[in-house]
């Protein structure tokens, strides 16, 4: 039985199925209220990373040509940063809230920030954290031009997520323009002397440019203020300062193609320190985001959740995150071979 002034399961599962017309539809707004039932506790900003190094977050072992791939969406195939990866790195930048018991054993001290922001380890006292990490999407990707040298490609699908995702002033593509999209067409700018834009040429198409070794034609401008949004991301990177004359808008499946055939493949081999040789079956390849891409990730804050940190707000938690990339100088190390320099990245909290 129900205790007293306890609704009933049953009731309580009835209370959340979505009442219906007559017809049988969902009333209108109740998937609205109910989202903002679920979310009315929780506060969100959004992490953006653009990569100073290429980046290397690897997925295991593979049976294919890559020994070392990188993680990608099963779906698309764009690389992605798993929020575990974030989260880890994001929990090291307070490693100095953590207690070392003299076994070899490192925990986080309970009534740290630590231990509010990213969770106790302790089996005797464990919460999870005020902040939950997403996964990092891809936003824009580099890519090799015959002219110019290099450009940013993206794509419709890239830019409804991110519009969806609230980043400022980014907006799904219009139908008008993601129409004229095809694997041979794309939207960039053009102009006088753009810098990716191959001169006219005899039974040429024109204009045209060459990313990879394939040719793509001039299906109309980028969208308005589209390229100042992204700029304005992170306005202190000077490499990003140009984008809005090497954006290149794709189709979702040029995109595909290149996020998956033109990654980084760097090439690697174990010496034997014995000989000063290399090591038989030492020789691997690995998989790497190139430098210069640009994600993004969605960072949830709520109440804390310890004993001790249940008065703080989730405007603070996430106000400690910013405030600790900046004393960080908006650098941070992500994935695998730092001592190599692979990973570092240009970060902000916004």
């Amino acid at each position: 039985m129900a205790g007293k002034g306890r609704v009933p399961r049953n009731k309580e599962f009835a209370q959340r199925i979505p009442p219906r017309t007559s017809a049988g539809v969902p009333t209108p707004n109740f998937n609205l209220n109910f989202k903002l039932q679920l979310t009315s506790a929780m506060t969100t900003r959004l992490l953006y990373l653009f990569t100073r190094t290429p980046l290397h977050v690897g997925a295991g072992s593979s049976v294919g040509a890559i020994d070392q791939p990188i993680v990608r969406e099963r779906h698309t195939g764009f690389p992605i940063i798993p929020g575990s990866s974030l989260k880890g790195v994001l929990a090291d930048l307070w490693s100095a809230d953590t207690v070392n018991d003299g076994k070899g054993k490192i925990t986080r001290a309970l009534s740290k920030d630590i231990a509010w922001l990213f969770g106790s380890d302790d089996d005797t006292a464990a919460s999870a954290g005020a902040l939950s990490i997403g996964e990092a999407r891809l936003l824009a990707f580099p890519i090799r031009s015959a002219k110019g040298s290099y450009a940013w490609i993206t794509s419709p699908l890239l830019l409804a997520r991110a519009a969806r995702d609230g980043i400022p002033g980014v907006t799904p593509l219009a139908n008008d323009l993601a129409s004229k999209l095809t694997d041979a067409s794309a939207l960039f700018a053009n102009f006088k002397d753009a810098p990716l834009v191959l001169p006219a040429a005899d039974g040429a198409p024109s204009p045209r440019i060459v990313l990879e070794d394939y040719t793509f034609t001039y299906a109309g401008e980028l969208p308005a203020n589209l390229a100042s949004a992204l700029t304005a991301i992170l306005p202190n990177e000077p490499v990003l300062a140009d984008l809005s004359n090497r954006l290149v808008i794709v189709s979702d499946g040029m995109l595909g193609f290149f996020a998956r055939t033109a990654c980084e493949v760097a090439q690697h081999v174990r010496i034997d320190d014995a000989t000063g040789t290399a090591d038989d079956g030492g020789l691997f390849n690995q998989e790497n985001v190139p430098a210069e891409t640009l994600f993004y990730g969605v960072v949830h804050a709520t109440k804390g959740r310890s004993a001790a940190h249940r008065d703080r707000t989730p405007a603070a938690a996430l106000d400690a995150l910013a405030k600790r990339l900046t004393e960080e100088r908006s650098t941070l190390q992500i994935g695998g071979d730092a001592t190599t320099g692979l990973g570092y990245c240009t970060a902000r909290l916004a």
